[in-house]
């Protein structure tokens, strides 16, 4: 039993280490834009149990990516079901994730990524329906377009109401000043942070698209409500939460009330939302809409996700203060050592006032200006009682506790202008309207406190098995021996779970373009990066779909 403990964590050391070298190395592929050997690297150290969503996540997103719509469709569907379900863990998986490491249990996704799932498989139906040889086949496919358009309302709906909305949150900036303080004192045991703000509570670049999809099939009515309640969410706090421009706002406005005037709303109501939402320049471009003309919309999915990396803390006690405190080591170059120091105090760091005073009692005023590197969790005296029971207070002493937690490198988005040019004709109206890559930092600063103490209880049992194992040999030379090994084993093997859907794009931006029905043939440039449509002949009162994948 002593030796097998020992053997399994040191396995599981080996195979964590392949397993991120393998992602990496398929994302590098992805990066390049070789999408195909992306795929088959990735296919391969994905294909277990435990990673069943992410295979079918990365895999549909890849055979998208490669133009093979209906491949990418009948993964994306299987992760769909999956994420559906969340995974009803078995009482084994749970057991072994927790004598292991987290990345042991079965990837469970989160909201966004359900949310994406039919985000891309409405384009993957969009992109079938242009290659649909009959207008049954044609229709079939956009209406399925469409059910994927409704189900992302569903999962946007369930979201919203298990998350304060951004309504709620200005609430809570304007409540009374008694309830500003219990909030605040309420905090004390959490970190005193406010998590609230970093949720994923809706999408509104996601209600556009629903918005588009039902302007494409004519329903100008539903395309209304949709775009209005992507201007609305652009407003009351997701463009400010995700670092977007104003604009993405008036262009939602914007596309309001083109729907307006194709619903038969009457002149007078469409000139008072025109002047309450629109600038002069957007004026302008609502202007360029005209009857009978046909529209150019480029979707570009640029970049990646960023990939989440670890950070190692060291668990010790502290005695005096019956508490158990968590400093982090930097290890890495120097910009990785500044970016989890910046995580660690952003998210973990002492700064509420129990803590702070623990940290002076500790320390005197060192010890409390000290805890801007360390986190304490205070457990008092008689939680203290138990663990000195249970010989906890005899495994601290004797060493330091490796816990592992996920963090963010910082990461830059590309803020290049892209060019779509048009018979010879170049614009330069693109817009970014959503960022994934900051709904996924923000994700993670979101569940920070629960990553850490999830981890803290993993590392701490872990320990305590292998000291209770090692404890019970009766050669004190071999007890020694194996005391060593064994806690080498669980140090060297601790991990953090850094799984996630890493070939979604860091951001998506739009561009549309009204023109006269004719013949065209559009490209778009973008920081060195060149795309071709190809010829095309755009149609009276219909909408060209460009979606575009940029690797770059």
């Amino acid at each position: 039993m002593k030796w097998i403990f020992i053997w399994l964590n040191l396995l599981l050391l080996t195979g964590c280490a392949t397993y991120k070298q393998s992602i990496d190395e398929g994302l590098s592929l992805a990066k390049e834009g070789n999408w195909q050997a992306a795929e088959s690297k990735l296919e391969g150290v994905l294909d277990n149990p435990q990673d069943q969503l992410l295979y079918y996540l990365e895999i549909g997103t890849l055979a998208q990516n490669q133009g093979d719509f209906e491949r990418s469709n009948e993964l994306l569907e299987k992760a769909d079901r999956l994420s559906d379900t969340f995974f009803q863990d078995s009482f084994s998986n749970r057991s072994w994730a927790l004598l292991s490491n987290p990345r042991q249990s079965n990837y469970r996704g989160n909201g966004i990524e359900r949310v994406y799932i039919s985000h891309l498989k409405s384009l993957n139906y969009l992109a079938l329906a242009e290659q649909a040889t009959s207008p049954s086949e044609r229709l079939k496919l956009n209406d399925a377009a469409l059910v994927e358009v409704r189900r992302i309302d569903v999962k946007l709906n369930e979201i919203r109401a298990q998350n304060p909305s951004y309504q709620d949150l200005d609430e809570k900036e304007n409540q009374a000043f008694y309830m500003k303080a219990l909030s605040w004192l309420g905090g004390f045991y959490t970190g005193g942070r406010d998590t609230d703000q970093f949720l994923y509570r809706d999408d509104a670049w996601a209600r556009y698209m629903e918005g588009l999809q039902y302007e494409m099939n004519k329903e100008y009515d539903d395309a209304r409500i949709s775009y209005q309640k992507s201007a609305e969410l652009y407003e009351a706090g997701y463009a400010k939460q995700y670092a977007l421009s104003g604009l993405t706002a008036e262009r939602a406005w914007l596309d309001v009330i083109r729907m307006m005037k194709k619903g038969g709303f009457s002149q007078d109501e469409i000139q008072q939302k025109s002047t309450q939402k629109l600038s002069s320049t957007m004026q302008d471009t609502l202007q360029q809409y005209h009857n009978g003309d046909a529209e150019l919309v480029v979707l570009e999915h640029q970049g990646f996700i960023p990939a989440k990396s670890e950070m190692t803390l060291l668990l010790y006690a502290d005695t005096r203060a019956y508490s158990l405190v968590l400093e982090p080591i930097y290890a890495g170059g120097r910009m990785e050592n500044n970016d989890a120091f910046r995580w660690f105090t952003m998210v973990y760091a002492d700064i509420n006032p129990l803590n702070l005073i623990a940290n002076y009692k500790a320390g005197g005023a060192w010890g409390t200006f000290s805890g801007v590197f360390t986190k304490r969790i205070i457990l008092g005296s008689a939680v203290w009682q138990q663990l000195r029971a249970l010989k906890v207070d005899g495994l601290l002493n004797q060493q330091p506790i490796r816990v592992t937690v996920p963090y963010y490198q910082r990461y830059t988005l590309d803020n290049q202008q892209p060019k779509l040019q048009i018979n010879d004709v170049t614009k330069t109206n693109s817009l970014r309207m959503t960022s994934l890559a900051d709904i996924a930092f923000q994700e993670q600063l979101a569940q920070g406190q629960r990553d850490i103490y999830e981890g803290l209880t993993r590392e701490l049992l872990r320990s305590w098995l292998a000291y209770q194992i090692t404890s019970n040999v009766q050669d004190e030379g071999a007890a020694l021996l194996l005391n060593f090994i064994g806690q080498v084993a669980v140090f060297a093997s601790s991990a953090a779970d850094t799984r996630n859907w890493l070939t979604l794009p860091a951001q998506i931006r739009l561009t549309r373009e009204p023109l006269a029905p004719g013949k065209y043939d559009p490209s778009y440039t973008v920081n060195k990066q060149h795309f071709s449509l190809g010829k095309i002949t755009l149609e009276p009162n219909k909408i060209k779909l460009w979606n575009l994948r940029n690797p770059g």
